[in-house]
């Protein structure tokens, strides 16, 4: 036997789902079940066929199924059950057949909508919490709202450049979210209204819902974008072994004059690594390198190429809070280093760079040497290697 899959209408769309299915029937395709978003058919003669959706009311924690007595009383008057999905039940007759109506009073029938109406309702206050709290971020991320609102801002800023595309996505699938539950809990409690007022269900409506097809086919069409964008960066996403020579907009130890065998880190198995991972905003390297008996000798590194559409002193600002030791930019102490536009040094571990497009967070560890010494051999290696890139300075 021939089946078929058609994506059906939400819940709250009880007419235009009869309708469906008694449009599908007409041309040989006949309800078998019905999932959460898409609707089985098989084939057979094509039949003139009326379809009925009942609506159960369940109390807290009970099934949804409808009470068999119920059912019993509907196959009686003539219509026959088909298939079940949550509080939808479907029932048909032929058209031609004399089965009634279930429910001769709209008001009757309208209390059997309030529960389904009622979670509509609370389905979106979730999403509208989600929604509250992007605005938070979007305060965070704008700065001036206090110590670790400004922190957590520094985190967000960060990845919305590391990660643009994923940050785009879940904000699509929010919105897109949003949207349906809010249209479905208008459209649900209109019904409803309308039945208290006793106006029927219309069973055969003429209407395709095509305003709110079309918003919900291009907020769905975004997160499929993004989504896809998200993708190409997973999969587009170079973890390699560190190579001898760098070949990035990044430094080795042997850029700073310093020798050794590379090793792994004395308290784990972390090895000489660099993850390359391209954004809609920025070109990220994630570079680390061990040398030295023990791992004692290593060299973390954040390099950005960043997009002329990232704030770049926002940028930098955020790198310096989100510092591994110094966790605050009045850590940082600006010095002079020629063939930078802009170099920082905090403590004893960590500084940091700015030329052109390019943004750098250095922490470096050299064993038996003068902190300060090795910062600065940091700070020249990427002067130098950064005039061999030829940056685009803005």
């Amino acid at each position: 036997m021939k089946r078929r899959y058609r994506r059906h209408f939400d819940d709250y769309a009880i007419g235009e789902n009869e309708k469906l299915y008694s449009d599908m029937a007409a041309r040989g395709w006949f309800l078998e079940k019905r999932g959460s978003y898409f609707s089985r058919f098989c084939s057979g003669e094509p039949a003139d066929m009326r379809y009925r959706i009942e609506v159960s009311a369940p109390r807290f924690l009970e099934e949804t199924w409808l009470p068999e007595e119920q059912v019993a009383v509907y196959e009686d008057c003539g219509w026959e059950y088909v298939t079940s999905c949550g509080m939808i039940h479907v029932f048909s007759s032929p058209a031609g057949s004399d089965a009634p109506e279930f429910y001769a009073d709209p008001a009757q029938q309208a209390a059997t909508l309030k529960v389904l109406r009622r979670n509509y309702i609370w389905a979106w206050v979730p999403v509208v919490l989600m929604l509250l709290f992007n605005f938070f971020m979007a305060a965070a991320m704008s700065g001036g709202v206090g110590e670790t609102l400004s922190k957590w801002g520094a985190e967000f800023r960060i990845g919305w450049v590391a990660a643009t595309a994923l940050w785009l996505f879940f904000g699509a699938l929010l919105v897109w979210t949003f949207y349906l539950f809010l249209h479905g809990a208008w459209r649900m409690g209109r019904l409803y209204r309308r039945m208290k007022k006793g106006i029927p269900l219309d069973h055969s409506p003429r209407g395709r819902m095509l305003p709110h097809r079309i918003v919900s086919g291009v907020l769905l069409g975004f997160v499929a974008v993004f989504g896809l964008l998200t993708l190409w960066q997973w999969v587009s996403k170079d973890t390699r072994d560190l190579p001898e020579v760098a070949d990035g907009p990044y430094v080795l130890f042997s850029d700073l004059g310093i020798e050794g065998e590379r090793s792994q880190l004395f308290y784990d198995d972390r090895t000489s690594q660099i993850t390359v991972e391209r954004s809609l905003l920025a070109t990220h390297y994630d570079v680390f390198e061990v040398v030295g008996e023990g791992g004692s000798n290593w060299m973390y590194q954040d390099v950005y190429r960043l997009s002329s559409l990232v704030d770049r002193e926002m940028f930098v600002r955020s790198l310096m809070e989100n510092s591994t030791f110094a966790r605050s930019p009045s850590s940082f102490r600006e010095v002079t280093v020629e063939g930078l536009e802009r170099a920082w040094v905090a403590g004893d571990l960590e500084c940091m760079a700015v030329k052109g497009d390019l943004a750098a967070y250095v922490t470096v560890l050299k064993a038996g040497q003068e902190t300060g010494e090795t910062l600065e051999l940091a700070l020249h290696a990427l002067a130098e290697c950064w005039a061999d890139e030829g940056s685009q300075v803005r």
